[in-house]
Parts: C-alpha cells; sequence; structure tokens
C-alpha cells in the first residue's frame, strides 16, 4: 500500500484488506513499515515486539537471521484456518532512515528479510510510509506489486504522477522485473445519489483518475464501521462484515486472488 501523500487511507485499506484475506481463508502478514505507528496502534499491537528482535534490527543490520521468525505477532485466527499476522513497529524506526544511508545495499533489506518469511504466508501486506524515501523504495523493491490508496482531491494527480516516476525509478535501478499495479483503492469517498462522489470536485478527480487506466478495485465510503472497528483493534471484517466497507475490501481481496491463479 503506497502513496506519499498522506490521510489517503493506506493504514486503513492495508488492515482491512488483510482481514479480508484472513476472513477468506488466508495466512496473511502485514508490515508495519512507517514509524508513526498507526497499523500497530490501530490493532493494539504497539509495544508487543520481541526484546531485541524488531523491524529496526532487521534493516539496520543488527538481528541475527535466526531470529527472523520472532517478529510476526498474531493479531486473529479465523474458523476456516485464516490468520492475520503483524509485524508492528517500534519507536526506534524513526531513526531507521538516517542509519540505512550509511549501508550498503540498504534498498534490499526488506526483500531479503520477507524472503525468510515468505514460506509461512499466502500473502505479505507493507504498509509504507507517508515518503518517499528509503523506506519506501525498500516496501517498492521486495514486493509484487502495488495498491495504491488515494483520495478524491485536487492534489490526487500531481502526487500520482511523483509516485509513478518513483516507481520507474525503482524498476530501472533496483529491480529484475516490473511491479505489478494492482490498482487503486478510492478511500473515504463522500457519496451522493447513484453512488457518485457527493461534490464537483470527487466527480472530477474520479474522471481523471478513471483516464489514468489504473483499475479503481474500490470506492471506500466514509462510514462509522472502519471507524469503530479501528477503535476495537478489529478489522471491518470480523467487526462488520455484512457492510459495504467490508463487501468493498473482499472485492479487493477477490482481485488479488485472481492475480495468484
Amino acid at each position: 500500500m503506497v502513496n506519499q501523500k498522506g490521510g489517503v487511507g493506506k493504514t486503513a485499506s492495508t488492515i482491512n484488506l488483510g482481514g479480508a484475506l484472513a476472513a477468506r481463508g488466508h495466512r496473511v502478514l502485514l508490515v508495519d513499515l512507517d514509524p508513526q505507528g498507526h497499523l500497530s496502534d490501530a490493532l493494539k499491537l504497539l509495544d508487543t515486539a520481541t526484546e531485541g528482535a524488531a523491524l529496526a534490527d532487521v534493516l539496520l543490520g543488527k538481528l541475527d537471521p535466526a531470529r527472523f521468525g520472532e517478529l510476526p505477532v498474531t493479531h486473529s485466527e479465523a474458523d476456516n484456518g485464516g490468520i492475520l499476522d503483524v509485524i508492528p513497529t517500534t519507536d526506534e524506526m524513526f531513526l531507521v532512515g538516517p542509519g540505512m544511508y550509511q549501508l550498503k545495499a540498504r534498498e534490499m533489506r526488506l526483500k531479503r528479510f520477507l524472503a525468510e518469511l515468505a514460506d509461512r504466508y499466502d500473502y505479505i501486506l507493507i504498509d509504507c510510509p507517508p515518503s518517499l524515501d528509503v523506506l519506501t523504495d525498500n516496501a517498492l523493491t521486495a514486493a509484487d506489486g502495488v495498491l495504491i490508496p488515494v483520495q478524491l482531491e485536487d492534489s490526487t494527480i500531481r502526487a500520482l504522477r511523483l509516485l509513478f516516476a518513483q516507481i520507474e525509478s525503482v524498476e530501472a535501478d533496483l529491480r529484475t522485473d516490473p511491479l505489478v499495479i494492482h490498482g487503486m483503492v478510492a478511500s473515504m469517498v463522500d457519496r451522493g445519489s447513484g453512488g457518485l462522489p457527493r461534490s464537483n470536485i470527487g466527480r472530477s478527480v474520479l474522471k481523471a483518475l478513471e483516464g489514468l487506466g489504473i483499475p479503481i478495485l474500490a470506492t471506500v465510503p466514509r462510514g462509522v464501521s472502519i471507524t469503530e472497528a479501528w477503535r476495537e483493534g478489529d478489522t471491518v471484517a470480523t467487526y462488520a462484515p455484512d457492510s459495504e466497507h467490508a463487501t468493498a475490501y473482499v472485492e479487493m481481496a477477490k482481485v488479488l486472488e485472481k492475480g495468484r491463479s
């Protein structure tokens, strides 16, 4: 989940897409790569990292690879075998960016780490920070594809241009294969009649996004279901499984499932 623009719903999308995949029986790992820790906080997993074994230690090369398996913390398990695990952030992540600039192959650190855990999970979702820095470069290097949460605001198109330029740079310099751009997720949409955005700005930005040639996988409306699930430390798939919000994330989950088939 990547977009350097803050407040576009990256964390909510990561949590609730992960919850939808787990509810469908998949083993899912969420990685909180944002030093601000909103994902860890939302799922009530701040300060749960194993002593001396945190994501910051991995990225700075301070952790023995034999301990990598200690990092995931289980959030929930579904009756059908689905699992939602999380690698929470810690305060030390605020120091990782500056520290990594002194390291060799700094953009490959997350990829090498997640490769050690890949056999344990069907899906690994990375919640990126709101910046185009070395942490985001690590995510773009490690991932198979990207999902881009957006809001229907005038600044969205310019932000996307910057993001696409960053993706092209990473593909040229750090990857041997292109990233799959699965699509965009329009978050916190104020809907009016016919399910369309209520405002003229929202409708015009949505039309401009549709003209980019990148699929819009879902438009997630504003509503209390996501907010209340967040407050309870839960995913909307569990808290309000019959809500239109949960349905939107299930449709996104199906897109990822289809991509793997």
